[in-house]
């Protein structure tokens, strides 16, 4: 997309997080909100028969009444919608893993952060709760498997996007220990408990501290005594 124009990239956009065919009145109203509805119409009409043009007429599938991509357009976000789907189907987090690969990439980010049009912040904010649930539950999974690598990055990647939500940062401290990495695993639960009281006065439930003692106390079984 970053070879069309700003408001072609912005009419696309609408096209892809809807699921169905847009009005023409209504796209219209979303991407020119100031303006008219004759005129914001005339605009609509005129962006998209340069987006046409620019795309030999093989991303849009147009009527007198509504927009939308044709069938075969592939997109990242639609993909990773489907991995949010499959997380909470009958397959679970399973299934999800076949998807991961395609979905990753937008996965880790926001949805369009560098946008601020008002239309956009529903979806936005839809998103960032999905992707961190999805993200934390994936984690969840690969700590069962003990594949620390990925488990961070997907902890990471949720904590990220909410920082102060707490079930990513507990998957991370425990794979931290998993794989013997006790220091790391105190740093991440010091960096969280000043965050926690900085940001709302608070301390971090007894979740985290528990796997911590539990651990030191497996350790202590372990050690010899001289």
């Amino acid at each position: 997309m970053t070879d069309l124009s700003d408001i072609q990239q912005r009419l696309v956009a609408a096209l892809v997080l809807g699921d169905r065919p847009l009005r023409r009145g209504d796209l219209a109203a979303r991407l020119w909100p100031d303006a008219p509805a004759d005129r914001a119409g005339a605009r609509l009409r005129q962006t998209l028969w340069r987006l046409n043009q620019a795309t030999a007429g093989g991303l849009l599938r147009a009527s007198h009444t509504t927009v939308a991509l044709t069938d075969h357009v592939e997109v990242d976000y639609r993909s990773a919608a489907r991995l949010i789907a499959a997380m909470s189907g009958a397959g679970g987090a399973a299934a999800a893993e076949d998807h991961l690969p395609q979905a990753w990439n937008v996965l880790r980010h926001p949805l369009l952060n560098d946008w601020d049009d008002d239309w956009l912040v529903p979806f936005q904010e839809k998103w960032k709760v999905q992707r961190v649930q999805t993200l934390e539950r994936l984690a969840e999974r690969l700590l069962q498997r003990r594949q620390h690598a990925a488990v961070l990055e997907l902890a990471d990647a949720a904590t990220q996007a909410d920082p102060l939500r707490e079930g990513p940062r507990r998957i991370a401290v425990q794979s931290c220990l998993f794989v013997g990495e006790v220091a790391d695993a105190h740093r991440r639960y010091r960096g969280y408990r000043e965050l926690l009281s900085a940001e709302l006065g608070v301390a971090p439930s007894e979740a985290i501290p528990q796997l911590l003692r539990q651990d030191r106390e497996r350790q202590l079984a372990l050690t010899p005594e001289s």
